[in-house]
């Protein structure tokens, strides 16, 4: 394994309160193939099977059994932590450039894939359709940072716990309102929208997802 898997093997135990008798039943009963060393048999042990290789079982409460539930659940936080890595990594490739947007003191039935955008009048709004609005409450996302990407000048809008616009969640609405004057006019430049015009249908698609991150991009229709 690698030294993070390893890291997060020994967690993993210590969060189970198992890593005493993992440890002790390494040091007694590893089998023959394996080296003497717990240390060294994590180093060449593969994740998904480190648990039912490392020993032979012992009779008791605490056997095969127990130690096979503990295998399924530790194979269930590696595909989380390797699903997380995947997602990191697809988040690491996107050359995205942070837009700042000040922090500022009801749309119903959007279509699939588009969000709506008020950039007249005291109605500076941008909606969010009700799919996408229940993804990022589902991801306890409290901020949006507006971003750009270098590379291909796509518009996204980035989804955190941390920084950017304070998201309010307002009671008896289904879809996400953001009410911020400086936002509306940004996307109004970066999206060339017509300025004549009030309202705007946009096209919104899900460009990446972590555990820390939504990432939507966002383009004129």
């Amino acid at each position: 394994m690698t030294k993070n898997e390893i890291k997060a093997f020994r967690q993993f135990l210590e969060e189970r309160s198992v890593m005493l008798m993992f440890s002790h039943n390494y040091r007694i009963g590893h089998l023959t193939v394996n080296p003497a060393s717990l240390k060294d048999y994590l180093e060449q042990a593969k994740a998904e099977s480190v648990i039912p290789q490392a020993f032979v079982y012992p009779q008791g409460i605490y056997g095969k059994d127990f130690w096979l539930a503990i295998h399924q659940e530790w194979i269930a936080r590696v595909r989380g932590i390797r699903d997380e890595q995947a997602a990191q990594h697809c988040l690491g490739t996107l050359d995205l450039e942070i837009i700042e947007v000040g922090q500022s003191s009801h749309s119903f039935g959007l279509p699939k894939d588009t969000c709506s955008l008020n950039i007249k009048g005291t109605g500076h709004r941008l909606t969010l359709n009700m799919a996408h609005s229940k993804m990022v409450n589902k991801k306890l996302a409290t901020h949006l940072l507006l971003t750009r990407n270098r590379q291909t000048g796509d518009v996204v809008l980035m989804f955190n716990r941390e920084r950017g616009i304070e998201l309010k969640f307002r009671r008896g609405t289904s879809s996400l309102q953001i009410n911020n004057a400086e936002l509306a006019h940004r996307l109004e430049e970066l999206l060339v929208l017509d300025v004549r015009q009030e309202y705007f249908l946009l096209h919104i698609e899900v460009l990446a997802e972590t555990r820390d991150f939504l990432l939507f991009k966002v383009g004129n229709r």
